[in-house]
């Protein structure tokens, strides 16, 4: 029985978490979070340029770099209370429970940087390997709005970091999360990093 709920719940190409969990999981964290006062933050990953990628290497290429960019999320964030999911294509999602905006901008820079290193090969795109853009939110959750809206402010975000470029990270404004959908400021935080050669 156990097996069988935890099958239901596991995205089966990569081994995370499916989007049914993280569906079940953000209003339960919202409600825990919202009686005792404390930070929720979510992280919306994307891979850049991933059509390309699949348009390149095959649907095969394409699923082994999903699979290598699920481990190495998992890997980074790891400790037993956060979720890593699959959000749906190459996008994956990550539940921060008990996370301030500023280790949240931590944990996604040290994803991004992680995911660059992979060096996975893309010749399509101008840098020659794998990157993934990251849009970060996080709330204190209150009774005036949804687990919805957080993850709407780290869309956005998440839309600021490839429309800047790219294999960033951007972070919404923590300062007012009963903003509707949409309406949060969203503040550019990381470049790439050059290696001088």
């Amino acid at each position: 029985m156990v097996e069988l709920a935890q099958q239901a719940s596991t995205d089966g190409l990569t081994g995370v978490a499916n989007r049914r969990r993280f569906d079940e999981m953000l209003p339960k964290e919202w409600r825990r979070a919202m009686r005792v006062g404390d930070p929720l933050s979510v992280l919306l990953i994307d891979i850049d340029h991933f059509k390309a990628f699949n348009d390149r290497y095959g649907h095969p290429g394409g699923d082994e770099c999903l699979r290598m960019i699920a481990d190495t999320i998992a890997t980074v964030i790891r400790r037993p209370h956060d979720l890593v999911a699959r959000y749906g294509g190459e996008e994956f999602v990550a539940v921060l429970p008990v996370t301030t905006p500023e280790g949240a901008k931590q944990i996604a820079e040290s994803l991004r940087a992680a995911i660059a290193a992979l060096g996975v090969p893309h010749a399509a795109v101008p840098g020659g390997a794998v990157t993934a853009s990251i849009g970060v939110a996080t709330t204190i959750p209150s009774g005036d709005s949804l687990p919805a809206s957080l993850v709407a402010a780290a869309d956005g975000a998440l839309y600021a970091a490839k429309r800047n470029g790219r294999n960033r990270i951007a972070v919404a404004d923590p300062l007012d999360p009963a903003s509707p959908p949409g309406e949060h400021a969203v503040m550019l935080l990381a470049s790439p990093i050059r290696v001088a050669s």
